[in-house]
């Protein structure tokens, strides 16, 4: 990796190692993300994807290797990276079904404080709605746990995507598509189009192949830990990604197959 591109990358995961006890999570890891670009990120179960994006939103310390944002070695920990921008949604959603989709709003964003922060947060996440996924009618004094499946992984991309002083610079997406029917998912998708055409910067992680191939600018494939390919997504199909990937059930069925005999 050159200096000029490690400098402008929004997050530069170079070398990285992860181990629990013996298992290798992962093995040498280096992954670039660049401003205004949005990355694809598959592989199958095991292969280290969740352990990357730990690594770079600040959960998990890597045990080699370094993550820098913007081309600065800040240290490590949720905050840093958060103070970097980064921001991320994960497939099990981590809403407070007690409070309403407002009160959400600020124990996500502690910067709404202070008199009116109510309204405030009000109005920024109604607003983020209406901009992620248009005509989406969900009431945001309602409490979460009054809200559809499918309505609580609307607000929470949402409350992610919005902005109070300082806009996201990178958001990490896992699996943002599960509970959304195909309406909701392209207008998710059109909205990320958007974002990244501003400069900000995704990576998705979606077991859906074609949603992977026809919403990123380049793909990540990641096997046993390791980063096995790194192209840009029109120089794959689903074929060519499932060979990269490694077929899992065709490996198990041969195996099951000499096993018999």
């Amino acid at each position: 990796m050159t200096d000029a591109a490690q400098n402008m990358a929004v997050v530069a995961a170079e070398g990285v190692k992860v181990h629990f006890g013996a298992v290798k999570a992962l093995d040498g890891v280096d992954l670039v993300i660049a401003p205004g670009e949005c990355v694809g990120l598959v592989g199958h179960n095991g292969a280290g994807k969740s352990t990357i994006v730990n690594v770079i939103n600040g959960g998990l310390s890597p045990h080699e290797g370094a993550v820098r944002y913007a081309g600065r070695d800040a240290g490590n920990g949720i905050a840093v990276a958060r103070a970097n921008g980064v921001r991320c949604v994960f497939q099990e959603l981590s809403l407070c079904p007690n409070l309403t989709v407002v009160e959400n709003t600020r124990v996500m964003h502690p910067e709404l404080k202070g008199f009116g922060w109510r309204g405030r947060a009000l109005a920024i996440i109604r607003a983020k709605l209406d901009d992620v996924f248009p005509g989406h009618h969900i009431d945001c004094t309602s409490a979460v746990g009054d809200l559809s499946i499918a309505e609580r992984q609307m607000v929470e991309i949402s409350i992610t995507f919005a902005t109070l002083h300082d806009a996201p610079r990178l958001v990490i997406l896992d699996e943002p598509t599960s509970s959304l029917d195909a309406g909701l998912a392209s207008q998710l998708m059109d909205y990320v189009r958007t974002f990244v055409a501003s400069g900000g910067s995704v990576l998705l992680i979606s077991h859906i192949l074609g949603e992977i191939l026809s919403s990123t600018d380049r793909i990540i494939v990641m096997k046993d830990g390791k980063v096995v390919a790194s192209r840009p997504a029109v120089a794959f199909d689903i074929p060519s990604l499932v060979q990269a990937m490694g077929n899992v059930v065709k490996e198990q069925a041969r195996n099951a197959k000499h096993g018999a005999g």
